[in-house]
C-alpha cells in the first residue's frame, strides 16, 4: 500500500524537463534580482539553455563519455 515513486532521471523526458526547470528557474533569479531584467527573456534563455545542456548531456551519457 505504501508504494513511493522514484524520481527516475534515467528516463530521457524527466531528465530534460528537470534540466530545463532548473535553468529557468536559475537564470530568472539571476537576471530579475542581479541584473534588473526582464522576466520573459530570461525564461526563454533559461528553456533554451536547458534544453541544450539536457540534449548535450544526455547525448554524452549515452556514448560513455561519462
Amino acid at each position: 500500500m505504501n508504494e513511493v515513486r522514484g524520481f527516475d532521471l534515467e528516463n530521457p523526458w524527466v531528465f530534460v524537463f528537470t534540466n530545463v526547470v532548473v535553468w529557468v528557474v536559475v537564470v530568472s533569479t539571476i537576471q530579475t534580482v542581479l541584473f534588473d531584467g526582464e522576466l520573459t527573456g530570461a525564461v526563454i534563455e533559461g528553456t533554451a539553455g536547458g534544453f541544450v545542456c539536457g540534449i548535450t548531456l544526455l547525448y554524452l551519457r549515452r556514448n560513455d563519455w561519462f
